[in-house]
């Protein structure tokens, strides 16, 4: 590929295509596009999304294209994921790049990944798949196309060695700029709130699937909160592009809604309850005491309980490798049952201190900032 046909000087431009399916791996990729920019002249085409379209990437396919929840939602996007799989595969032959960076969303880039290296792509995989979580024999397969696996959490390093995989623990990218979008009293202050209220965030998913699976239940959960105790307002905070107005507007009316302030929903609030996901981490990493919800159709979920191996799906009980937030799944995800549990966060301090004490594990098993950079300069090495 282009790595060797380009030659391999430093101040070369170095040419990379980015495969990033999902709004976590858009914004994850946008910063190593910012950090390999430090590094030298690059020029990025991609699966991209509005994250990496504003650090300068050039999209083959736009990532909205191929967002999908569940294994149904696979099945209604393949004439969309077997178009964007086409049109990489003909762009790695056009642009030949010096290095394909996948990242994260396996059951597109799993299957991608081994077409790509039998054309002679050089690949990095960023944000390993969970193939702790299901099929563990995938991590032995990936070890026949992956040049280099940069994982974001420090038990993923041993158990893909193991399996023959060149991996490397990076760190977590949400550590170099996981910041609320404005100051707390700025933030009030545009919600018109007064200072002492206690804010309950409500973070359905970043998906349209997401928003109308846990939307009006958690709309139901801020509901419950609210009544009876003075000075508490639920936030449901909306990812770009989902509407609000298909929720149940008898139980929209009283509830706060913002866009673009999920950080400081996630950092400002008392407590909040999350869908299962980036966010969930997010919330953790703020210190702020939570709930973890998620539910799916019988069908995927059906097809879950036979695959995956985990006692936690949420992303903090894993890291933590014991419940630091409570879990509502399925059938156990009921309005009133989320709502008990939260509500002892708000009205015992002591409670709310001990559910922060927990949540700190996590920051402590992710190291410090600087992930991005440290992928920066894996990509650089590996596409010289």
């Amino acid at each position: 590929m282009g790595g060797v046909l380009n030659g391999g000087s430093p101040g070369r431009e170095r040419r990379l295509v980015i495969v990033a399916g999902e709004a976590s791996g858009d914004a994850h990729a946008a910063r190593l596009v910012r950090s390999l920019r430090e590094l030298g002249p690059v020029r990025v085409r991609a699966v991209a999304g509005p994250a990496l379209r504003a650090a300068g990437a050039e999209t083959i396919v736009p990532q909205e294209d191929l967002a999908v929840i569940g294994f149904t939602g696979i099945l209604a996007k393949l004439p969309a994921l077997l178009r964007a799989r086409r049109a990489l595969l003909e762009e790695v032959d056009r642009f030949r790049p010096d290095l394909v960076v996948l990242v994260d969303y396996p059951g597109f880039n799993l299957r991608l990944g081994p077409e790509l290296k039998r054309r002679g792509a050089r690949i990095l995989y960023y944000v390993a798949p969970q193939v702790w979580a299901w099929h563990a024999e995938r991590a032995a397969a990936m070890a026949n196309w992956v040049d280099r696996l940069a994982v974001v959490f420090p038990f993923e390093e041993a158990l893909f060695r193991r399996a023959g995989v060149e991996a490397t623990f990076v760190g977590h990218p949400l550590l170099d700029d996981l910041a609320p979008e404005l100051d707390e009293a700025a933030f009030r202050a545009e919600l018109g709130v007064a200072p002492g209220t206690r804010l309950v965030g409500l973070l359905p998913g970043s998906r349209r699937g997401e928003l109308a699976a846990h939307g009006d239940a958690l709309l139901d959960v801020g509901r419950r909160l609210s009544l009876g105790r003075s000075g508490v307002e639920p936030v449901l905070a909306l990812a770009p592009g989902l509407d609000p107005r298909t929720l149940d507007p008898r139980c929209l009316a009283s509830i706060r809604v913002v866009r673009g302030r999920t950080h400081c929903v996630q950092a400002y609030a008392a407590c909040c309850v999350v869908a299962s996901g980036t966010a969930t981490l997010e919330t953790a990493l703020f210190g702020t005491p939570h709930a973890i919800v998620y539910r799916v159709g019988w069908f995927n979920h059906a097809i879950a309980s036979r695959v995956v191996k985990l006692s936690h799906i949420g992303l903090p009980n894993i890291v933590a490798g014991h419940e630091v937030a409570p879990e509502f799944v399925q059938g156990a995800f009921r309005p009133e049952a989320v709502a008990q549990t939260v509500a002892r966060w708000l009205d015992d301090p002591a409670e709310a201190e001990r559910q922060k004490v927990a949540l700190a594990v996590v920051r402590e098993r992710l190291g410090g900032p600087g992930a991005s950079r440290r992928v920066a300069e894996l990509a650089w090495s590996l596409a010289a």
